[in-house]
């Protein structure tokens, strides 16, 4: 799911604290706390741990508790849960592949919990979706634990229409623009990156002049900005970078349970005016997808208001530069 060491765990140098702490709890139950910010962080109680193991680029836990059932966490982040993925999930696939219309191929960067590859293979028109994962360790463990999450993206024997390649994302994606495979959308499946984490390298400009190649005319890409208000500055940064590669950069925010925060998202896009699609085309979409009534979160009268941004969250969205 994510590049070991990014994410919200390189920040907690700054609050002296160790993200992904663990408690004793009632009946052996542990709890874990992951701090966002100095002095503000988030607390999972009465977690059971299902399975866990050190693979060779990280910690791999898979918890459970009442509120959020299974619980996806790498080197202490939470990455994902059963009761809350769909959030994230649905926002960085759906809004992006209605606008583009038709869209037949996908690339997932990181995403080894299979959440976002099912969200792309139930869109009718798509016939190749590709899962870049760091570690086979992530996939093998989503695939007995998480079926909540991938809900049988990562079944075996699958989607035929599913392709998983393990390795560094970054890489992989150099690869394909040196020998020309093109993608309709692109999914930064990752948490927030931060410098000096191997995650960074994707979310720099050569990264993401990288993913830029890596797509088809009309393509689009999505990718997390992370906890806005515990991170302004992190997002205006990225939010920067992305207007420096892309003409067209619609971000967006939502709250995710789990992380104790509001969670930022950019959709971007050479030439799609994701945020400007009307109500009535995504709606007309959704109803030939047959999708209108099977999404969690996103619907089509939700579309436009996704990209109308309360005052606290626009010197944050509006302040990044862009380019001439």
């Amino acid at each position: 799911m994510r590049e070991p060491d990014g994410g919200k765990t390189a920040i907690l140098a700054e609050a002296g604290g160790i993200s992904g702490r663990e408690g004793a709890s009632r009946r052996g139950h542990q709890t874990w706390t992951e701090w966002l910010a100095p002095g503000t962080g988030t607390t999972l109680g009465e977690i059971t741990v299902l399975a866990a193991t050190r693979s060779a680029y990280q910690q791999v836990e898979i918890g459970e508790n009442p509120g959020l059932g299974r619980i996806f966490r790498l080197d202490g982040v939470v990455m994902s849960t059963e009761a809350d993925a769909f959030i994230l999930h649905e926002l960085m696939s759906v809004p992006m592949a209605a606008v583009h219309g038709t869209p037949r191929s996908a690339l997932v960067v990181g995403g080894g919990d299979g959440g976002s590859a099912f969200e792309l293979l139930r869109i009718p028109t798509m016939r190749d979706v590709v899962v870049a994962e760091l570690d086979a360790e992530v996939v093998r463990l989503a695939r007995e634990w998480l079926p909540g999450i991938h809900r049988g993206a990562l079944d075996e024997p699958g989607d035929p229409r599913l392709h998983l390649a393990i390795g560094d994302g970054l890489g992989l994606m150099e690869a394909f623009a040196r020998t020309g495979r093109r993608f309709d959308l692109i999914v930064y499946d990752l948490t927030e990156a931060d410098d000096g984490s191997p995650a960074a390298a994707l979310f720099t400009t050569h990264g993401l002049q990288t993913a830029r190649r890596c797509l088809a005319p009309g393509g689009a890409l999505s990718l997390h900005l992370g906890p806005l208000l515990h991170r302004p500055d992190a997002a205006r940064l990225l939010l920067s970078r992305l207007r420096q590669v892309f003409p067209n950069v619609a971000p967006l925010a939502a709250y995710v349970p789990a992380y104790g925060a509001l969670w930022g998202i950019a959709l971007a896009s050479d030439t799609l005016d994701i945020a400007a699609a009307p109500a009535a085309s995504i709606a007309a979409r959704l109803r030939q997808w047959r999708l209108d009534t099977a999404l969690r979160a996103y619907h089509a009268d939700l579309h436009p208001a996704l990209f109308v941004h309360p005052r606290h969250l626009q010197p944050i969205f509006d302040s990044a530069s862009r380019p001439a």
